[in-house]
């Protein structure tokens, strides 16, 4: 028990660690640019993704949670994985999960409800232009340089996605394996008991059938 604590922390604090530097590396290069983003409180179009995390950035975000989210996470997380489990290998899925308009169940009356503790992959979505484009079924204005796919800022998604490699090494580092996947699935998981040694956690995701796939479960 002394040592999963411990193990826990260490991982905490990398989280940390990773929050910090992705959000400092974002303001210097926005600074630096002159860039302004658009994005604010009440601001949740893109909140309805396919939101990847390790299970280093959701044991960091679980005592995080209230009960009112705990519950929508107990809830909306079985429906989440029976619906990976059907279309994991489909190139469409993503898109067509975001136009169910199925909320992240961290969202609260149109906020964050662990804003401050929100995963590196959410840190990297930013946007200069008009945050309801985060909507895939509004129409996009011509991208300037700086922007990537549709009206998201390039550099800022590209650096969140280092740090997220960085993560997950400290995750192999730390405990031997890394295991990656949808965030809301994932929290459903560690809440409800997710095994510590890999042919475990192999075995709880086989049996769930969302392990592999194109969208599925990694354990690396």
């Amino acid at each position: 028990k002394g040592r999963g604590h411990r193990r826990i922390l260490r991982g905490v604090e990398a989280v940390e660690r990773a929050f910090r530097a992705l959000d400092e590396g974002i303001a210097d290069y926005l600074a630096r640019k002159g860039i302004r983003p658009s994005c604010g409180p009440g601001c949740f179009a893109c909140c309805y993704g396919w939101v990847t995390a390790s299970r280093l950035e959701a044991q960091a975000l679980l005592p995080h949670l209230t009960e009112a989210p705990k519950a929508r996470v107990l809830e909306e997380g079985p429906r989440r994985l029976a619906l990976l489990a059907r279309e994991k290998d489909d190139p469409g899925f993503p898109r067509r999960f975001f136009l169910s308009r199925s909320p992240c169940p961290l969202l609260e009356a149109g906020l964050c409800g662990v804003y401050a503790h929100r995963p590196l992959a959410c840190r990297g979505v930013l946007t200069d232009e008009d945050p309801a484009y985060g909507d895939p079924e509004n129409p996009h204005p011509a991208p300037k340089p700086h922007h990537g796919p549709g009206h998201f800022l390039r550099v800022p998604h590209r650096m969140a996605r280092r740090r997220m490699e960085e993560l997950w090494e400290e995750e192999r580092a730390q405990t031997g394996f890394l295991v990656r996947g949808e965030l809301s699935g994932l929290l459903y998981l560690l809440l409800t008991g997710l095994p510590e040694d890999r042919e475990g956690v192999e075995a709880r995701l086989e049996a769930l059938g969302v392990l592999g796939g194109r969208f599925g479960f990694q354990v690396v």
